[in-house]
């Protein structure tokens, strides 16, 4: 980029449970319970909060275009951050910036999956990665260094996912206030003699180098995932039947099946156009609890025109109110799904049900949907000692060209890996098998030429041998590619393909 965006920035006071802020009302029958009565004014409130600080940013906006017509402006965004529906806040902002931090225990595939949702909400054009930390954030309980290319690992991670700038807080550690221990490129020494600066500025030469050939490559995906505001506050706003749910760890879960194998994803809104949800083979819309008026019907449209379709368990229960959609539950989702969802039991936190059939061995977890198939086939049937065993818990209902497959429990990694390895592969979508904690992915220029990011998310050697890479040039040594290739801990490869 050629200039510096401007960046409207501030912090907001917002609402993160009920509970606590509003007062309990009392029914004759004695019970009391705040959540009950603020359901549906809970989404009211929640769009009200998001409209009213996209407002604020919006004014923040304008009053700089008035006196700059040119500089993009932005603001930095935290990726899965509950309050604030980014696909409503992307259209309002030049170009999608974000700031990341993963913690200590934070899987690859969920900061992969941040990255993919922060250029699905701007459009699939490349964003900035604004924030990141050189070493350590200050804000965990237990606040670990980042390991030797640890963070130069996070740089080409979200360059690989689309980000067209790597930037970092902070220049210089703070001696006083909340942030004095939040890693900086400089720190408490005051010297370029500390790791973490040789570390940076070594990024910084391998960027210079290289960046500006991959600046403005996409992504290209054939697999979309839905992820919805709109649901994610009811599904984390609902009493029962669990409180077991984190909408972005069950986004997650699907999404986590195509990054191991190396299959591309753009992350979309619900809302998203018949048009475009053409462009996709597969569409997957987890936990997705609040259907929007006219979701169902594109959604029937997609797969009856030859699309395939996943959701499961939570789908379909509440409209735009926040009500449920009487009738049945997946409601407006039923007869695309062909099952009707009878009840839905919650499993305790460390209770699991079986998951059986021909291509899953597995176990479930948080809710199991008690499902009678209403047309749709059998995939999988629930084993254990439950009342419903040999109830389905995995279906698949053919809708005039297309499939619409019905999860009806969270499945474990093993099963979710297990249940959409015969879906990619009746789909074409080419998975690329690398070993254990290696990502693979590609950016396409303008001019054909593909930039393959290759990429050890671990503290261990790793070696592979790819077909598809052999005869590119990777761009930070200069090598072709002919062979095995090696990586060693926290590795990356940048690898050019004609």
């Amino acid at each position: 980029m050629s200039s510096a965006p401007w960046c409207a920035n501030f912090w907001s006071h917002t609402i993160y449970d009920w509970g606590d802020v509003v007062p309990p009302v009392s029914y004759g029958d004695g019970i009391s319970d705040a959540k009950c009565v603020v359901s549906g004014l809970q989404m009211d409130y929640r769009r009200f909060q998001n409209q009213a600080q996209l407002a604020c940013y919006t004014n923040e906006r304008d009053a700089i275009r008035a006196y700059d017509a040119a500089t993009p402006i932005t603001t930095n965004l935290m990726g899965t951050f509950k309050d604030l529906d980014y696909f409503e806040w992307a259209k309002e902002m030049d170009v999608v910036s974000w700031d990341n931090y993963p913690g200590m225990d934070t899987p690859p595939s969920f900061t992969a999956m941040c990255h993919d949702l922060m250029r699905g909400i701007g459009g699939n054009k490349p964003f900035m990665l604004m924030e990141q930390t050189p070493n350590q954030q200050n804000w965990f309980p237990f606040c670990k260094v980042k390991r030797p290319g640890e963070v130069r690992k996070l740089s080409w991670q979200a360059v690989a996912h689309g980000a067209d700038t790597v930037q970092f807080f902070q220049m210089k550690q703070s001696i006083g206030g909340c942030e004095r221990f939040h890693g900086a490129v400089i720190a408490h020494d005051g010297t370029e003699q500390s790791r973490v600066f040789k570390e940076t500025a070594a990024l910084g030469g391998e960027l210079d180098r290289i960046g500006k050939r991959i600046m403005g490559s996409e992504i290209r995906a054939k697999v979309a995932i839905m992820f919805d505001w709109q649901s994610y506050w009811s599904l984390e706003g609902c009493v029962g039947p669990t409180a077991g749910f984190s909408c972005p760890n069950e986004v997650h879960r699907f999404y986590r099946a195509f990054w191991r194998r190396n299959v591309p994803v753009d992350i979309i809104e619900s809302t998203t156009p018949l048009d475009k949800l053409k462009q996709y083979d597969l569409v997957v819309a987890p936990a997705l609890i609040t259907v929007l008026p006219g979701v169902a019907e594109t959604l029937e449209s997609y797969v009856s025109e030859g699309g395939s379709f996943i959701t499961g368990y939570m789908a379909g229960i509440h409209d735009e109110h926040d009500l449920v959609v009487p009738g049945g539950y997946p409601g407006k989702l039923r007869d695309l799904m062909g099952v009707w969802v009878e009840e839905i039991d919650a499993l305790a936190p460390d209770e699991t049900i079986e998951v059986h059939g021909d291509a899953v061995d597995a176990k479930g977890e948080i809710v199991a949907s008690i499902i009678h198939r209403e047309g749709a086939r059998r995939l999988a049937t629930y084993g254990g000692g439950e009342f419903y065993v040999g109830h389905s818990a995995l279906t698949v209902n053919t809708y005039g060209k297309g499939k619409a497959y019905f999860v009806g429990t969270p499945l474990d990694e093993t099963g979710m890996s297990a249940f959409m390895a015969p879906i990619i592969k009746e789909l074409g979508l080419k998975p690329l098998d690398t070993p254990e904690d290696v990502s693979l992915s590609v950016r396409y220029g303008d001019d054909g030429v593909r930039y393959a990011f290759l990429i050890n998310n671990s503290e261990s050697d790793k070696r592979l041998c790819l077909d598809e890479l052999n005869g590119g040039v990777e761009l930070l040594t200069g090598h072709v590619v002919d062979g095995p290739v090696e990586l060693k801990p926290y590795g990356v490869n940048v690898i050019e393909l004609g």
